[in-house]
């Protein structure tokens, strides 16, 4: 368990804690430099000796100094840290009863923003600066669905290019922000690229029509993702997820999309992206059946939520954003990919 302030250290910084660990030795407060060289300090020689050959790759180009043996305490220290923030991220999101205010949501930059019943906020209260919302100098960001502070980056880029900004709402991480000065968000040169699905035969369907990958050996790691077309009625609902593999169940939860597809108007009417949590267990029984038949197992708590009528063309850039780092979803919706990812 880290320290108070070592942990906050680590989980109000917009980069990894193996980026900044050295930084924080040197700059960092009295109170954070003590406690990160006792935990430096703490680390057992046997894990040191029971490092794989990927770990000790890593620390050699992740950290400057040349020393084997400390880059292996600072490599070990930093992906404890980064294991404690995201379970710390997962409880604060999935603990109740609800608060009436839980956190990020009691920060006074906050007051006068309407929380929903479902946690979110209105996108559009916000300047954006790269992948922070800002409000009253002070920057939050949009919980990330994986592991990875820029995780909901190419999102909220492709809302902004698609004018959805002042339709959505969306989820504040509990833990990353911080005064708009000293965090500032980023921007990067990768994009996302939708083609549009075959309307005409979705619009057509009279039985789900379903589909599972596993994973290839670009893809960001995971258990399967599956999807599902539902057709009702009037309606046909898409529904697609990503499952942790079971190591990871307790730090990483899996990345749910739901989208409502109106036939009668041709408009995705509804469309929300989601973290469903499990437990070891439940992610055991999820893992017997197919996303379409799952019902209700795992906490499920949404990342960002939009009910304005979008043209069906739309959405598969959307649905690629919020799965970035997932090929199978991108070779889906008709981004090319190499056959080996």
């Amino acid at each position: 368990m880290l320290e108070p302030d070592l942990f906050n250290a680590f989980s109000r910084s917009y980069d990894p804690p193996y980026w900044i660990i050295e930084d924080l030795l040197e700059t960092g407060s009295n109170a954070v430099k003590t406690a990160l060289a006792s935990a430096i300090e703490a680390v057992p020689s046997t894990a040191i000796r029971d490092m794989d050959r990927d770990a000790r790759a890593q620390s050699e180009v992740v950290f400057r100094t040349r020393d084997p043996e400390f880059r292996a305490r600072l490599y070990l220290v930093s992906r404890d840290a980064a294991r404690s923030i995201q379970r710390e991220r997962l409880t604060k999101i999935t603990s109740g009863p609800r608060q009436t205010a839980p956190a990020p949501y009691d920060h006074p930059a906050l007051a006068g923003i309407a929380v929903d019943n479902e946690g979110l906020v209105p996108l559009g209260a916000f300047e954006l600066d790269g992948d922070a919302l800002c409000v009253n100098k002070h920057a939050f960001f949009i919980l990330p669905p994986v592991p990875g502070s820029n995780a909901a980056y190419w999102l909220l880029q492709h809302l902004g290019r698609k004018g959805l900004i002042d339709s959505v709402r969306v989820r504040l991480d509990p833990l990353l922000h911080g005064p708009a000065e000293l965090l500032s968000g980023r921007f990067y040169r990768m994009d996302v690229y939708g083609r549009p699905l075959d309307w005409n035969r979705i619009r057509q369907l009279q039985s789900p029509d379903h589909g599972r990958w596993v994973p290839g050996k670009m893809s960001l790691r995971s258990f399967f993702t599956e999807y599902a077309w539902i057709p009702h009625d009037d309606e046909v609902d898409f529904v697609c997820e990503e499952l942790p593999i079971a190591a990871e169940v307790t730090e990483r939860g899996s990345r749910y999309l739901h989208a409502v597809y109106n036939k009668g108007v041709h408009r995705i009417t509804h469309l929300d992206g989601a973290v469903r949590v499990y437990t070891a267990e439940e992610l055991t029984v999820r893992g017997m059946s197919h996303v379409r038949n799952t019902g209700k197992v795992g906490t499920r708590v949404k990342v960002f939520r939009t009910d304005r009528a979008i043209d069906p063309d739309l959405m598969g850039g959307l649905v690629q954003a919020f799965f970035v780092w997932n090929y199978d979803v991108a070779r889906y919706f008709g981004t090319p990919v190499p056959a080996d990812f």
